[in-house]
């Protein structure tokens, strides 16, 4: 498959490009700092904003066939890891982007999407530990997880739209638990709310990028699904 991929340069995005090349996908990056990105055998790299709807057209058309799916790896930045560091990403960069991506995957008939959200996401939130979920809902993070929750009402509405014209949008919100590095392995799916992942549940970006390659890319499971994963 051909697959537009936004955030490839992030921690989770590298190893969703990584996992693609190894299985032999062919993959167009879109990035704001191309440099970042080493050429390799079936990856083309344009230049642009993902918050640009004529970058992301420039990204679709760029092959001769438009990308079988589109898959959202990007991440709000803070100015470090500490949950009350200081946002550094416009605070909708989630959702003006999901906005620009669907515009286009509309107008280019592109009916996949595949996009990384987060454990803590509107009706998951309630099951987040009560000592995290006061993080999530009270520190800097709480931009973030607003903006995700805005995709989702955003994602939605669209596919509702789609169905509406006989399109059908096949979307997939993975929302994985706190994020770690580590080896990649089978990860376990709590159902699309996180109803018994236990108190500090985590996930490797490894896992996670094995998960959205093998089973919502190539096995097209989860549709209209939003699973919640941990290792």
């Amino acid at each position: 498959m051909h697959i537009l991929l936004l955030g490839a340069t992030g921690r989770t995005g590298t190893l969703i490009l990584q996992d693609l090349l190894s299985r032999n996908h062919t993959i167009t990056a879109l990035a704001r700092n191309p440099t970042s990105l080493t050429p390799t055998p079936g990856l083309g790299i344009i230049a642009g904003s993902p918050l640009n709807q004529s970058s992301i057209s420039q990204a679709i058309t760029s092959t001769p066939t438009p990308p079988d799916a589109v898959i959202i790896a990007l991440a709000s930045v803070r100015a470090s890891d500490s949950p009350f560091a200081k946002p550094t990403s416009p605070p909708r960069l989630m959702a003006d982007t999901h906005i620009a991506v669907l515009a286009a995957m509309k107008k280019h008939g592109i009916k996949r999407l595949i996009t990384i959200s987060a454990f803590g996401v509107g009706d998951s939130n309630e099951y987040v530990f009560w000592p995290m979920r006061m993080v999530l809902n009270y520190s800097a993070m709480k931009v973030a997880f607003e903006d995700h929750n805005v995709v989702e009402e955003v994602v939605r509405r669209e596919a509702g739209e789609w169905e509406g014209e006989g399109k059908g949008l096949k979307w997939t919100l993975v929302r994985p638990c706190m994020l770690k590095e580590g080896d990649g392995k089978e990860v376990s799916v709590f159902g699309e709310q996180g109803r018994g992942v236990g108190l500090m549940p985590s996930v490797s970006r490894e896992s996670v990028a094995r998960f959205v390659v093998e089973r919502c890319l190539e096995k097209e499971e989860f549709v209209a699904r939003t699973p919640v994963i941990c290792d």
